[in-house]
């Protein structure tokens, strides 16, 4: 029996949804799923992500959890009783975490990656594609730009 071959998208056919009211964050999480080559949009905290997700289903959801206005505990529970309830979720947070909790954020439905800050870049990629079925880019500016980013 043949061993059927699994074909990646193009990351260019990929929608990813960042939630972050860090604006440093925001901007390097953009620029760098931007030259990985996946389309992006950007939201301020969970009421914001929302309403875009109104207009525009994402692939992917990459969100913080402390954020002014509706944070990312808030968001994720909105998400559970949503038509959204089925997009990952990488979480990302800079708060030091204890196991339980950490545990219990990992139980939601949709939460696929729980990431620390500072993200190590070329982790936090290969987790991209491997959730999004994607084919990681190899052009030498992508791969420059994978290697040099560390973490954030």
């Amino acid at each position: 029996m043949k061993e059927e071959e699994v074909k990646l998208a193009a990351p260019s056919e990929k929608l990813v949804l960042v939630v972050d009211d860090d604006e440093l964050v925001r901007s390097l999480l953009e620029r760098t799923l931007r030259t990985e080559g996946f389309s992006v949009i950007m939201s301020i905290n969970g009421l914001d992500a929302g309403a875009r997700m109104q207009n525009q289903a994402p692939d992917l959801i990459v969100t913080d959890l402390m954020m002014p206005g509706q944070g990312g505990y808030e968001f994720l529970r909105n998400l559970q009783s949503s038509d959204n309830s089925r997009i990952p979720v990488f979480v990302v947070t800079g708060m030091t975490l204890d196991e339980s909790t950490i545990q219990m954020i990992r139980q939601e439905a949709n939460v696929v990656e729980f990431i620390s800050k500072p993200i190590k870049m070329a982790q936090f990629l290969a987790a991209l594609h491997r959730h999004l079925k994607t084919a990681p880019s190899i052009s030498p500016r992508n791969r420059g730009i994978n290697e040099r980013a560390g973490g954030f």
